[in-house]
């Protein structure tokens, strides 16, 4: 289907290129990082030249790339410069998603949010602290959360929602939080329509792809947002619908390894034409969706990260039997991902 090359092509998926990670970043609006290894090899399926140090540089040194909740209340890495353009358009979204279902659950109000931003604000001073920490600290202020594990993560959500934070460096498998404005000092330059320069890039990123799409993707309404791009949009029918692309692009065929959560498995609410949907299930597990073999913008297989041992080992569960030219194609992509993680990696081929 021809469609699905081009959408793995705009995804970059298709033609990986010697681009810095913010630009990678901009270019797809934002990449899932509620796993960051997982976001890391995103970065690596689109990237020839990128390793696994560079992006941790780009993230916690150079701090050109920062992850926090945006798209669907999901944690993205999203260049350093629309972070705070992003928050303003996400974070009422999410706390309206919140106030009335978890947070009043957790006790987590506006009085405790107010009290938690201005005790944070002298907490993080020159600090970076994991979710438990300020928590911890908080407490010892008086602003005691809810008995329950998830009460921390909830409110440094809250505080983020309030551009107040965003993750930091991280520590060990625990990301760590600073105040936005000391992690990015500056005022980057805010598109004049935040709405619309959304919607002009996920058409681009994405194409082509309907109203639907770009809601799901979101978490967001489409219609005022697609008006406002109306004239730059380029009509297209795809598997019996229609819909849009944004800007031309020459369509590659490729495979891909995606990791979990990759922007291609979730930037989309119809995705019975890259995969069968008797194979949803394998894919699409609670709310995990694991990592993915992609030929030509269509899921043939499953895998996994073995880490376990002397040899790092990607192993590989297709769905369908792997003709000569793919197996090559999977081995080169072995070859890179153990370019990007800068160690041997095997690949084995399960049946």
């Amino acid at each position: 289907m021809d469609f699905l090359v081009e959408r793995m092509t705009r995804q970059g998926l298709a033609r990986q290129t010697t681009a810095q990670p913010a630009h990678l970043a901009t270019s797809v609006v934002g990449l899932q990082a509620q796993d960051i290894n997982a976001a890391r090899l995103g970065v690596r399926a689109r990237s020839s030249s990128l390793d696994e140090a560079a992006v941790v540089t780009a993230c916690e040194v150079e701090r050109s790339v920062v992850r926090t909740w945006l798209m669907r209340a999901t944690v993205h890495l999203v260049a350093a410069e629309d972070v705070r353009w992003l928050v303003a358009l996400f974070g009422p979204m999410i706390e309206r998603r919140f106030k009335n279902t978890r947070w009043r659950q957790l006790g987590i109000d506006d009085r405790l949010i107010d009290a938690a931003i201005e005790f944070a604000k002298e907490i993080l001073q020159d600090r970076q602290l994991t979710r438990h920490e300020i928590a911890a600290e908080l407490a010892d202020r008086g602003v005691r959360l809810a008995d329950d594990p998830q009460a921390a993560t909830h409110l440094v959500l809250a505080l983020s929602c309030r551009g107040v934070t965003c993750r930091a460096g991280d520590r060990g498998r625990e990301s760590t939080f600073a105040l936005l404005e000391e992690w990015l000092p500056g005022t980057p330059e805010v598109p004049t329509d935040p709405p619309a320069e959304l919607a002009r890039r996920y058409f681009r990123a994405f194409g082509p792809a309907t109203a639907a799409d770009y809601t799901s993707w979101s978490g967001l309404p489409s219609g005022a947002a697609i008006k406002a791009i109306r004239d730059e949009l380029t009509e297209a029918e795809f598997d019996g619908r229609r819909g849009w692309t944004l800007g031309a692009v020459e369509p590659v065929q490729a495979v891909r390894l995606l990791p979990m959560f990759d922007n291609y498995l979730i930037g989309y609410r119809d995705r019975t034409a890259m995969l069968d949907p008797a194979l949803h299930a394998k894919v699409y597990v609670g709310g995990i969706i694991k990592a993915t073999v992609v030929r030509d913008g269509r899921v043939i297989g499953i895998w996994r990260l073995d880490r376990s041992g002397r040899m790092t080992t990607i192993r590989i569960t297709p769905f369908e039997p792997l003709r000569r030219p793919q197996r090559r194609d999977l081995d080169e992509e072995r070859a890179d991902i153990e370019r990007f993680l800068g160690r041997p990696v095997g690949l084995t081929i399960e049946s």
